[in-house]
């Protein structure tokens, strides 16, 4: 029976302040620190099998005085069993076992030496945490040689190494001195009185545990946490509470450039920038977590925004003693390339003067104030020359009309949004709203939209039948073979992944990425194991979220599908190399990764964690990419760019980011427009235009930059091909894309948060005239173009239903 230990029992105990109980049996007292077993038991149970097959059997035990029923005490239940104790005694005697014996029926596994090499070579092979010598008598000398022989070992840290003396031995001779501090410099840890009780040496040896032992676990424990911190990707600030620099982790030398001595005693005003500092300090000095966008500055006065989360720390139940800062710098430390200063830019004068003065005409009349500035800058902008070229033209055309359409064109020139498109005044408000929402950026200040019961009258309609999902039309395809089937035609633009998600259990992405990771002989091309390519597929698809309608892993497949697709057009297997069909394979498959099911503009709106990492600039896409590499390079098991050449990896990595950036749709229009300048214009210059109209001039296209442009067209068609899929397909996934659109909107009216698309009320919404707005505005055009420039005229047609 467990009950605490009474006044008296406890106030030779009170100094070590550990709780105390009392094991009461058969009227034997017993003391344990229960706190410290019950910790023990947790973390070295798992062990304790393997240290019991190891440890030799327990001798018979020479009959003792007294009462003997100390095995069914339940101390050696409380203590923990893996401790490892090595006794040095130079002759078997009565002291060595009982020490034996006591210390195996705590559990304890003993090593027994005689010499100093046989305590060194026991000590160095099995790292004993509790060392008992004797040093009694005449072995003093030589327990003091053992002493210091084991502490020198390789292997020695932190171990407790006892005397064992004579009670004699305290009271020495000499009045003034104190004998344990010779002990103490020799190296032992403390002395231990010899003793032939056992009930008195188990608790001393339980003493010795929770007193030197635990603390000393703790220890390395704390060390080990402090190198972990100190490794960890993200900085750590920890200062006192007059903010003065205590400690700072490895990862701030590198990306802020101080040495850790010119951090160190100094204020973290010094470092850090944030415009509310006093009310920061008002949160944090009560005790309570701050968390914001602050600015830190580099060595090379280069500033750089890091979300930041300040905990305050108190060592007492007062005001905090330390405030910890922990900024989110994982993307920067993979990226800090990415913040060094250039060096190639030339000084002003010295580019001023190489530029060529017959460029620069006079400016005269209807030249504007706002083109003067334009001169004065050090790297002209192919826009900037475009102005300049269409200003001195003003000058020499008579005709007044001429002039003033020149004039319009220079206006809409410096505009700052020149690809954001405007929809005619007739459009239907539908339409409108939707277009609006999806291009729209999430900076971008919009005027009051009318209420989402307004809005419904434009499109509510009567008898709207709501589309069956195809999940209950399709039934019983769990057969192997099955699966086989449907992937026999992952290369066809009718294939059915609704059907390939039901029999993989909602796993397309690993079975479809497979198939066409092989046809595209991906493995090979990137020189990893095509178990690294299925383990980084299968890691990809986990961190889709299964619980979105659209977003998921099932979206992510039907994508890569059909980029693979895509990528069969004798015209994008010349203007694609193999790192580039690899890549955009890549991109696909990753391009919505961990997506929540909310747009970007309802992040910025709910001020989401994600939102303010990327400054609301290209959330979700900025996402996507980086939890991309993240997840790849966090183990050689999934790392499937381990085996590329750092020239190829770069090339590799910019394709992704680039392509997984490209489907942002608010920047659909400048994406669009640029690849229908360079195709279109391409044609029309082609001497052979009235012979053959749809040739195009492979050199111009084959250009980097033209690429580039043909790899973002091709990610962005796949990722919105669903009306151009078989009708049942895009019924399907037009359902799947309202529900989500529906779940945001019912978020934004419970969290009273502006709602972005009103037109998605579950209530009145009708999917089919949605759709008939966004293959209007949005597919038809972009289709058309890719069709123009890939060949792909064979591959869709548009489904536009009602």
């Amino acid at each position: 029976m467990l009950a605490p230990i009474n006044e008296l029992e406890t106030n030779n105990r009170r100094s070590t302040q550990i709780p105390i109980y009392v094991c009461r049996s058969n009227d034997d007292i017993y003391q344990t620190p229960t706190w410290y077993s019950w910790i023990f038991q947790i973390v070295c149970n798992p062990f304790r099998n393997k240290w019991d097959a190891n440890k030799k059997e327990t001798p018979p035990l020479p009959a003792q005085k007294g009462p003997q029923n100390i095995e069914a005490h339940p101390l050696t239940n409380s203590v923990p069993s893996l401790i490892k104790i090595l006794l040095v005694f130079p002759k078997d005697d009565q002291q060595m076992d009982i020490l034996a014996t006591t210390s195996r029926r705590l559990g304890w596994s003993v090593s027994v030496a005689k010499d100093v090499e046989k305590a060194v070579e026991l000590f160095q092979d099995r790292g004993h945490e509790l060392v008992i010598i004797d040093h009694r008598g005449q072995r003093a000398a030589e327990a003091d040689m053992i002493c210091r022989a084991i502490r020198s070992s390789p292997v020695y840290h932190n171990s407790v190494i006892i005397a064992l003396v004579k009670k004699s031995f305290l009271m020495h001779g000499e009045k003034d001195k104190i004998v344990t501090l010779d002990l103490l410099e020799t190296g032992f840890s403390k002395a231990l009185m010899e003793c032939s009780h056992e009930r008195i040496l188990i608790n001393e040896l339980v003493g010795i545990y929770a007193s030197a032992l635990v603390p000393r676990t703790q220890l390395a424990a704390a060390n080990a946490l402090y190198l972990a911190l100190d490794r960890c990707r993200d900085m750590v600030h920890v200062t006192n509470d007059k903010h003065i620099v205590q400690f700072v982790n490895k990862i701030s030398e590198k990306l802020l450039g101080y040495k850790t001595s010119e951090i160190l005693g100094k204020s973290i005003t010094d470092i850090v920038i944030y415009d509310n500092f006093i009310l920061m300090e008002q949160h944090i000095s009560k005790g309570r977590e701050f968390e914001g966008n602050m600015n830190c500055k580099r060595k090379n006065n280069q500033t750089i925004t890091i979300s930041c989360r300040v905990i305050p720390y108190s060592i007492s139940l007062k005001k905090p003693n330390y405030y910890i800062y922990i900024y989110d710098t994982t993307y920067l430390s993979e990226n800090i390339e990415l913040l060094s200063p250039t060096s190639s830019l030339q000084p002003r004068e010295t580019v001023v003067s190489q530029r060529k003065m017959s460029e620069i005409k006079p400016i005269e009349g209807r030249r504007r104030s706002s083109l003067r500035k334009l001169h004065k800058l050090q790297l002209e902008a192919p826009i900037t020359k475009v102005i300049t070229l269409l200003s001195n033209a003003v000058m020499e055309i008579e005709s007044p009309e001429m002039a003033a359409q020149i004039e319009k064109a220079i206006d809409i020139l410096q505009t700052t949004e020149l690809y954001e498109p405007s929809l005619r005044e007739d459009t239907d408000p539908v339409t409108t709203e939707f277009v609006e929402a999806l291009l729209s950026s999430p900076k971008k200040v919009r005027e009051s939209r009318r209420s989402s019961v307004e809005s419904a009258r434009f499109f509510a309609e009567k008898n709207v039948n709501e589309v069956p999902s195809l999940h209950m039309q399709i039934k019983g395809f769990k057969n192997p073979q099955e699966i086989a089937n449907v992937l026999d035609k992952c290369l066809e633009w009718d294939f059915d992944i609704f059907k390939l998600e039901i029999l993989t259990e909602n796993r397309p992405l690993l079975f479809l990425g497979m198939t066409i990771m092989n046809v595209y002989r991906v493995p090979a091309r990137l020189g990893c194991d095509e178990k690294i390519v299925q383990n980084w597929l299968t890691v990809i698809e986990m961190n889709y979220k299964v619980r979105n309608s659209y977003h998921n892993s099932t979206h992510a497949a039907d994508v890569m599908q059909a980029t693979a697709r895509f990528m069969q057009s004798e015209r994008l297997k010349l203007i694609l190399e193999p790192l580039d069909e690899v890549a955009a394979l890549i991109a696909a498959a990753a391009h919505d990764i961990d997506h929540p099911g909310r747009s970007s503009q309802f992040l910025c709106n709910s001020n989401n964690k994600l939102a303010i990492l990327y400054n609301d600039l290209s959330v979700l896409e900025s996402h996507h990419a980086a939890l991309t590499f993240k997840l790849s390079l966090s183990d050689d098991s999934v790392n499937i760019f381990q085996n590329l050449e750092r020239d190829s990896y770069k090339q590799v990595r910019q394709t992704v980011i680039d392509m997984i950036l490209a489907t942002e749709m608010t920047k659909h229009f400048e994406h669009l427009a640029k690849f229908m300048n360079v195709c279109n214009a391409r044609i029309m210059d082609n001497q052979h235009m009235d012979v053959y109209p749809d040739v195009v001039d492979m050199s111009v296209v084959l250009q980097p930059e033209n690429v580039v442009l043909v790899k973002r067209m091709m990610i962005k068609c796949a990722d919105v091909s669903n009306p151009t899929r078989p009708l049942r397909s895009c019924i399907e996934w037009a359902r799947r894309i309202a529900e989500e659109y529906f779940s945001q909107t019912d978020e934004e009216k419970k969290l009273k948060l502006p709602v972005l698309m009103p037109m998605f009320d579950r209530s009145t919404c009708s999917i089919p005239k949605s759709q008939i707005g966004f293959v209007d505005f949005i597919i038809n055009d972009m289709i058309e173009a890719w069709d123009g420039q890939s060949d792909a005229s064979t591959f869709y047609s548009v489904c536009i239903f009602a």
